[in-house]
Parts: C-alpha cells; sequence; structure tokens
C-alpha cells in the first residue's frame, strides 16, 4: 500500500493494524477493537485530521475504509489513495 494514502494511515495507525493490511479489510466487521468508544475517537481524529465535522445521521455509515473515503470525497476532501497503473 502506498505510504501517500493518509486514511489508510490515519486507520491503520488507530487500529495498529499491519501496513500489509488491505483497505477492503479495514471493517468493523473485522477489526475487533472497533467498538463504540473507538468509534468516537476515530471520528475525532478523522475529523482533526481532515478539518471536516460529521453530522450524526453520517456516523452511523462510517464502517469501513470505503465507507469513510466516500464520506470524506462528499466532504471535499480529495483521495490521495494511489490509482492503479494502466
Amino acid at each position: 500500500m502506498n505510504n501517500s494514502d493518509r486514511l489508510f494511515r490515519l486507520l491503520t495507525d488507530f487500529f495498529n493494524l499491519p501496513p500489509e493490511t488491505h483497505p477492503q479489510e479495514i471493517t468493523q466487521q473485522t477489526i475487533s477493537s472497533w467498538d463504540s468508544l473507538a468509534m468516537v475517537q476515530l471520528i475525532a481524529d478523522l475529523q482533526g485530521t481532515f478539518l471536516v465535522e460529521f453530522d450524526l445521521d453520517e456516523l452511523e455509515s462510517l464502517r469501513s475504509y470505503d465507507e469513510i473515503r466516500r464520506a470524506l470525497t462528499r466532504k471535499g476532501v480529495p483521495s490521495d489513495r494511489p490509482t492503479a497503473s494502466p
């Protein structure tokens, strides 16, 4: 995984995941430490890192790397996730 993906780095650091983790593997269902307290702390980290605010309605959908990436994109945060080479 390219180290330029700030969301990926934030999530792997936050949950202490190995660097070879794939973004699709980062979900609340697959990470046992992703409980309600971790969710509150994660939201605070996301809001502080990306300078966004999430509405209560949005919080329920932030359960995976992909869902968080989509929410950030909707808020105008550009994706710094590397794209596949042709």
